[in-house]
């Protein structure tokens, strides 16, 4: 196989991503480089040769940090997002890189992580060394005889730098997916810390801490030894600018007691008018042994001991990063909260589903929305301040939009009391003037509205991942059946429902069991394809249901809905053999690209993540597999 079909197999699913990394990275390594470089240069001299390279190393990393604070806003403007998502329609590869936004938001985050570990390490470094030092330069920076656990704990860039930092913790660590997931509330509240974390930041150079010489080019620091070597002339000017006299060297007293006060290792030799650094070296005879460290020049050249190092405070550069994301990003939360504030949606009904885990379906006014595409509720009689993602379970057709919440947390369980949800038959059911309001915050959109783009389609779910194919499902098939014309490309939908067990989804067992029963009354059979697995093993019963699965041919025993139809697809135990799978999809549809779509458990994505890469095949007429996860 030739390089040119590997380079586009790669970049059916991988290129396109891991260019825009690539530059990021390069972005990355160029600004430490680059300013690594720049704070080795003679106006931080001063510092540096009390810190060394801890000063270019803390600056470097503070440059990485500045880029990736500004830009790990950008993934979550979501209605930029959006907006850019519709922009790039026509380019696949190009929209499909603005699903990764939250990938791309973590990466950030960590990279904030790694480098801010970096700048503190190299900054205790340097405090240690100010505060150690006996080099009478290091009063410039920090007070006399201060201890490390002052500079650290009293200044302006010690508090923020705890500030940042401890806000950072907290956001990272509650951001576990495994903490996301189950205490939503904490996720939710501790990443608003946000605002600590940015106004800290924007502090945090504000003192000044790093100080540079400004005057560097006139007079040039001649305490290092190591600096002489390199620069053995310097810079210099008539003796006449040290106030002392006009008229050549003839009053050479006069210009040693000038400089003799601000420079000890200057010697002046009164006879030749030679003006010399010795380094502190003793007993050194003029005009003739000099020692071979020593720098000289005649006294119409020799100044830069005359003139004062003029050292200034540095001044705050972050918020030059951050303003412009910031004033983005601070836009696109007013145009949320403005929308949530001024379209308060009435919820219409409530629909008890008596699965193993109750859920609740809420149908509320309709606002205008996508397949497959998410929102983000607010119910104020609950609390004010919290929001949690859902996924619309309606199809944009229907006169409502739909979410079946499952009643796992405080936040669903005291939401679905407030709607009714708990009341027996004989209470009755709220009416709808007893129904809450709640506020939106979306719809947004997601990889999964681009199945009707694709020939093939391919669904995979497991578990809870089972809720973004509701209602995309349901616009598949009001599209595939409707008389008004579409743009829908899709001729087959592969769905693959793998669950530990099917209690807990029965509302959606009867969703699937209608489109069935729909494709077969048309005579579409080859539309929808279901595959359902149930990956926790087979109990005796199950057992029973399998033998009669096996006897009676299209048996339906094992998956009935609420009014006893059976689901024509038959059972499978275990996990879909994914390499049997993908090689019979890509004997059987030569030439076409399909779009795989996937929700539920990383292990799972990154082996559908993997078939989709080894069964594309780059050649002309070859099958092409993009892979698509759910990112919310």
């Amino acid at each position: 196989m030739g390089l040119s079909v590997r380079v586009k197999e790669y970049f059916v699913n991988e290129g396109p991503l891991y260019t825009f990394v690539g530059v990021w990275m390069l972005i990355n390594a160029f600004l430490f480089y680059d300013t690594f470089q720049l704070y080795r240069g003679d106006k931080w001299t001063y510092l540096r040769v009390i810190v060394k390279d801890g000063l270019p190393v803390a600056r470097g990393a503070a440059s990485v940090l500045n880029f990736n604070c500004a830009v790990i806003l950008i993934p979550v403007c979501r209605n930029l997002i959006n907006a850019m998502r519709g922009a790039f329609e026509s380019f696949r590869s190009l929209r499909r890189l603005f699903d990764k936004n939250i990938l791309f938001h973590k990466w950030c985050a960590y990279t904030i992580c790694v480098f801010a570990a970096i700048h503190i390490g190299a900054h205790m470094f340097n405090i240690n060394r100010l505060a150690q030092t006996k080099n009478p330069n290091a009063d410039f920076i920090v007070n006399d005889n201060a201890s490390p656990e002052t500079i650290a704990f009293t200044t302006v860039p010690g508090i923020t730098g705890l500030l940042i930092t401890f806000s950072l913790i907290f956001m990272v660590t509650t951001a576990v997916e495994q903490i996301r997931r189950s205490y939503f509330e904490l996720f939710w509240y501790t990443h608003h810390l946000f605002i600590v974390f940015y106004v800290a930041l924007a502090m945090h150079g504000y003192s000044g801490f790093v100080h540079r010489q400004t005057n560097f080019e006139q007079v040039q620091y001649y305490d290092n030894a190591a600096y002489l070597k390199d620069h053995p002339t310097g810079q210099c000017i008539g003796i006449g600018d040290v106030g002392c006299q006009t008229n050549g060297c003839s009053n050479l007293a006069c210009t040693f007691l000038a400089l003799s006060n601000s420079q000890p290792n200057l010697e002046v030799n009164s006879t030749t008018g030679v003006f010399c650094f010795n380094n502190g070296m003793e007993n050194t005879s003029y005009p003739d042994d000099f020692s071979a460290g020593t720098t000289c020049c005649s006294c119409f050249t020799r100044t830069d001991a005359a003139l004062p190092a003029r050292i200034v405070a540095g001044g705050p550069k972050t918020y030059q990063w951050i303003i412009g994301p910031l004033v983005l990003y601070l836009l696109e939360r007013l145009y949320r909260y403005y929308k949530s504030v001024t379209r308060k949606l009435q919820v219409l009904k409530i629909v008890r589903h008596n699965d193993k885990i109750p859920v609740m379906e809420v149908q509320m006014t309709k606002v205008k929305t996508l397949a497959g595409q998410y929102a983000f509720i607010n119910c104020p009689d609950v609390s004010a301040f919290e929001w949690h993602p859902f996924t619309l379970t309606s199809c944009p057709r229907l006169d409502y939009i739909s979410f079946h919440i499952r009643l796992v947390g405080d936040w669903t369980c005291q939401f679905a009391e407030r709607c009714g949800f708990y009341r027996t038959k004989e209470e009755g059911a709220f009416t709808v003037s007893q129904l809450p309001k709640v506020a939106l915050d979306g719809p947004f959109g997601t990889s999964s509205e681009d199945i009707f783009k694709y020939e093939v389609g391919v669904c995979v779910c497991a578990g809870i991942g089972v809720t973004p194919f509701a209602s995309l499902l349901q616009e598949l098939f009001l599209r595939k059946f409707s008389n008004k014309p579409s743009h829908m490309r899709t001729k087959t939908v592969y769905f693959y429902w793998i669950c530990p067990g099917f209690e807990s989804w029965g509302w959606f067992a009867n969703l699937l069991i209608g489109f069935e029963q729909k494709c077969i009354a048309n005579g579409i059979l080859d539309f929808l394809k279901i595959r359902v697995y149930s990956s926790r093993g087979w109990t005796k019963e199950d057992a029973e249901k399998i033998i009669m699965q096996d006897e009676e041919e299209g048996g339906d025993v094992v998956i009935r809905d609420s009014k006893g139809v059976g689901l024509q697809a038959k059972l499978n135990f275990g996990r879909p053999d994914w390499g049997k799978e993908f090689g019979q999809m890509a004997k059987e549809y030569p030439g076409t690209e399909i779009g795989v779509f996937f929700c539920g458990p990383k292990v799972l994505s990154t082996t559908l993540h993997k078939k989709c890469n080894e069964y594309t095949d780059g050649r002309s007429g070859g099958t092409k597999f993009f892979y698509n996860k759910e990112n919310f």
